[in-house]
């Protein structure tokens, strides 16, 4: 599988403002963009995910990292995700699949809460 697709991951964290106060912010967890295979899923998974009671539209493969947890963002193609379930395929350190569904326009962060790396 071919990663060939940039995608940035968000972490909900508290950071000081200008003036010193601690406000909510949405940082990436990286620098730059990371690497991904990205697909849509099948009509097959997204009914077989919806019984296990997600909702899940995506699936993003990247490269494994340990600090990537359900609930976090991905900005992919203008459009924003949340994380439903993170596969680390049997506990091998090689890829992470992560199965995401589009984020809710209140899940979405405001532009004046997204933070630099």
């Amino acid at each position: 599988m071919l990663k060939d697709k940039k995608v940035i991951v968000y972490n909900k964290t508290e950071v000081q403002d200008d003036i010193g106060n601690w406000v909510t912010a949405y940082q990436p967890i990286h620098p730059g963009s990371l690497w991904a295979y990205t697909r849509q899923l099948s009509q097959k998974e997204y009914f077989a995910a919806g019984t296990a009671g997600y909702k899940e539209d995506m699936q993003f493969i990247i490269n494994w990292r340990r600090d990537i947890k359900p609930g976090m963002l991905i900005y992919y193609w203008e459009t924003w995700y949340v994380i439903d379930r993170v596969d680390t395929f049997e506990g091998y350190k090689e890829d992470l699949k992560l199965l995401a569904k589009e984020a809710a326009q209140s899940e979405i962060p405001p532009a004046d809460e997204i933070a630099p790396y």
